[in-house]
């Protein structure tokens, strides 16, 4: 056995022999961020905001790394007349802005890498638990990216798995899933909460973000608690009074961020699990909530 002295001329010389990877490549920094129908505030980034961020990792050589999770599952913000289905994106994600955008990857001086890489996950629109995802981006990176140890020994992360995914993606029976039964079926939850949300809770002086959006999508809706409720009092008493579990905002803090002040009346609700008309009960119940804090607060308790 080789000692650990004696080991490291071979190293030093496999390095020299080897030379550096041609599709090796370090970013100065990484940049993570959820575009579309973000978790937990449900919003929506602007193409402005999009065309932004991919000139900062340019001008910093930075890695943007979106998780485009959420995307295939959207409708019309108004309930239409018939089963929504949206097939298209309303907005380009960061990547396709990437390869597009004022000379895209392949402009002058640029090293075909590209700044931004798109991560995605059948979990969201095959099966809850389903670890098998993709990621896409320049040619030049998915190949850097092929030859990292969790791709290139053993194949793939997940094996098996993704041999069901090929097989629904060649079938087109994971569209047809996302367009004939997801789509549809959030819309129709995200309906009855929202029309639960106006009906009791937007009269006690909640509020609403990006309220001015044509299509929405996800899982969540973000809501903000009037003043001078604050989101882990009225969570607390919601699980104590109603039965209710809510998503209070301090929850999603980030440590040593500034602005985790702002979450305090923040609150997060799901309308991907519990059927419909549990939604609208739920709804009713957290109103009954509000109400009695807001009305002890203005009778001095």
């Amino acid at each position: 056995m080789l000692s650990m002295d004696g080991y490291a001329p071979y190293l030093r010389m496999n390095r020299t022999l080897k030379g550096s990877p041609p599709w090796r490549k370090i970013y100065r920094h990484i940049i993570y961020a959820v575009p579309t129908f973000s978790n937990p505030s449900s919003r929506t980034m602007s193409l402005a905001r999009r065309q932004e961020l991919v000139q900062v990792a340019r001008e910093h050589d930075a890695l943007v790394i979106t998780d485009d999770v959420y995307d295939q599952l959207q409708w019309p913000t108004r309930k239409p007349q018939t089963p929504p289905t949206l097939q298209h994106a309303v907005l380009p994600r960061v990547v396709d802005i990437d390869r597009g955008f004022e000379g895209g990857t392949e402009r002058r001086g640029a090293d075909g890498f590209g700044n931004a890489v798109s991560n995605g996950t059948f979990s969201k629109i095959a099966a809850p638990g389903t670890r098998c995802g993709w990621a896409e981006g320049t040619e030049r990176f998915t190949n850097a990216l092929s030859q990292c140890g969790s791709s290139a020994s053993g194949g793939a992360p997940s094996q098996m798995t993704s041999t069901f995914m090929t097989h629904l993606l060649d079938t087109g029976e994971l569209d047809r899933h996302i367009y004939t039964t997801l789509q549809p079926s959030y819309a129709r939850r995200y309906y009855s909460l929202m029309e639960a949300i106006e009906q009791h809770l937007l009269p006690l002086g909640v509020t609403l973000p990006q309220g001015d959006r044509e299509v929405v999508g996800g899982y969540f809706v973000w809501i903000a608690l009037p003043e001078p409720l604050v989101a882990n009092d009225v969570g607390r008493q919601a699980r104590e009074e109603e039965n209710l579990i809510i998503g209070e905002g301090p929850l999603f803090a980030v440590a040593g961020d500034e602005r985790t002040k702002d979450l305090e009346r923040q609150v997060r609700l799901c309308f991907s699990w519990e059927e419909e008309e549990k939604l609208a009960e739920g709804i009713g119940r957290l109103a009954t909530v509000i109400d009695g804090m807001l009305n002890g607060l203005s009778k001095g308790d």
